[in-house]
């Protein structure tokens, strides 16, 4: 190497190639093959400084992986195959890889998933943490709130993009330039009791967080499944209970709103 840069540069490309499955030595072996062209083990070993077997032995490794071709004659010789090429399998294989750790992994974290039960506090970490449930919504979510939801605009937008059914109640009206909300309130008068005090959020009636933003932002956050369901009834009565006194009055005869809350409730 010509100055500490280009030494620093090299070390950098040598410490990238190993994230991807390289070792040290095989990837000093594959980058000495690709600038120095079509190449004998011993002239690689004189090249590195390392023994003939630490480099014999690489040789092996990556002409296995794909990553060297072989030319066979009196002494065999090898040429690199393009960093394209190689690029694009490291690529595919990761890509690969992947697919099947996020399908098995998946599998195991439902086969394995364990009660669970939090107790949050802080306003950034609970947004933070409403934002994250909304992101991993799959079917439904019940609000019950007085927050103004630009909070959460982009997650919403996201969810329901996704095909996710948002209801929401609140006491006074809310609005939200997000298209596809259900909202339910008991009043016309627009909510601008702020700052805002509390928050019901159930996701795919499987998980819950409530929190209150009274004398300071605590919440708990849980999977409990009597407590999921406590939280769901809570925001489904509401609902209810706007078909009476509210702005969009209900079908009191048949006063369901087609959740799967209520088809689990049957």
């Amino acid at each position: 190497m010509s100055t500490a840069t280009d030494l620093q540069k090299y070390n950098d490309i040598v410490q990238r190639l190993t994230t991807f499955g390289f070792s040290k030595t095989d990837a000093l072996v594959y980058l000495d093959v690709l600038k120095n062209g079509r190449s004998n083990g011993y002239q690689i070993a004189k090249s590195l400084g390392m023994t003939r077997s630490t480099v014999y032995s690489s040789i092996d490794n990556l002409y296995l992986q794909g990553y060297l071709y072989m030319i066979s004659g009196s002494v065999k010789e090898y040429e690199a195959k393009s960093p394209d090429v190689i690029l694009a399998q490291i690529r595919d294989k990761t890509i690969e890889d992947i697919t099947v750790l996020k399908k098995e992994l998946t599998v195991l974290s439902k086969s394995e998933e364990k009660p669970f039960f939090f107790n949050l506090s802080g306003h950034e970490s609970l947004t933070l943490k409403i934002k994250e449930i909304i992101n991993g919504s799959k079917n439904e979510l019940y609000i019950n709130t007085d927050f103004d939801l630009a909070l959460f605009q982009s997650e919403l937008q996201a969810a329901i993009t996704r095909g996710v059914r948002v209801i929401c109640f609140s006491f006074n009206q809310m609005h939200s330039s997000v298209e596809g909300i259900e909202f339910f309130s008991r009043s016309h008068i627009p909510e601008h009791d702020h700052p805002s005090t509390r928050f019901m959020l159930v996701c795919d009636t499987l998980e819950t967080l409530v929190f209150s933003n009274l004398t300071a932002a605590q919440g708990i956050y849980t999977n409990e499944k009597i407590l999921v369901k406590i939280i769901s009834e809570h925001i489904h009565s509401d609902i209810y209970l706007s078909g009476l006194f509210g702005d969009k009055p209900l079908d009191l005869l048949n006063i369901a709103i087609n959740t799967n809350h209520e088809r689990q409730a049957l």
